[in-house]
């Protein structure tokens, strides 16, 4: 069997092939000591884009196989994009470059973390529309994201409802 970081990019190269401008490719692949063993591979890819960031994550107990599901989920994820940028046009395209976000990662050492911040990331925060935000989260695969509002000028959470739907959290003007 190949080692992981060969079996990576062997796999991975044709799908990044057909993303255009493509600035960087970002695949972590971590093992945690968790109960289930079908859950203790993490294999996460983070690829920037055209002033976007596409992101997926899967979990699974043999490394190559998680790398499998997320070639799959990142094509499919490819896929929806460029679909959307199609769709939208070229002016949303052009603002969704203006609003690239590029993370800084940071990690603590897993010493006894209960209870304690393990993981920080920070990003450049634009104003965005709340529909443009909804597409951000979408691409991201996150169940939540964090905005300037463009339309009230005020910090925001955009998140996943488990009824369906987005929620919009934004502070009170009291």
């Amino acid at each position: 069997m190949a080692r992981a970081d060969e079996y990576v990019t062997k796999k991975l190269q044709r799908v990044v092939g057909i993303l255009p401008n493509l600035r960087s490719v970002v695949v972590e692949i971590t093992f945690e000591h968790t109960r289930p063993a079908a859950k203790r591979y993490v294999v996460q890819a983070t690829l920037a884009a055209n002033g976007t960031l596409l992101r997926v994550e899967d979990r699974g107990e043999d490394v190559h196989a998680t790398v499998d599901k997320v070639h799959d989920l990142l094509e499919r994820r490819i896929r929806d994009w460029k679909g959307h940028v199609y769709v939208k046009g070229r002016s949303r395209t052009a603002a969704r470059k203006a609003a690239e976000q590029e993370g800084e990662l940071t990690r603590m050492p897993p010493e006894d973390q209960t209870g304690r911040i393990v993981r920080q990331k920070s990003h450049d925060i634009k104003p965005l529309a709340a529909e443009d935000a909804v597409t951000e989260m979408e691409l991201l695969g996150h169940d939540f994201y964090f905005f300037l509002n463009a339309a009230t000028e005020q910090y925001n959470v955009l998140y996943r409802r488990k009824a369906g739907g987005y929620g919009l959290i934004g502070p009170s003007l009291t």
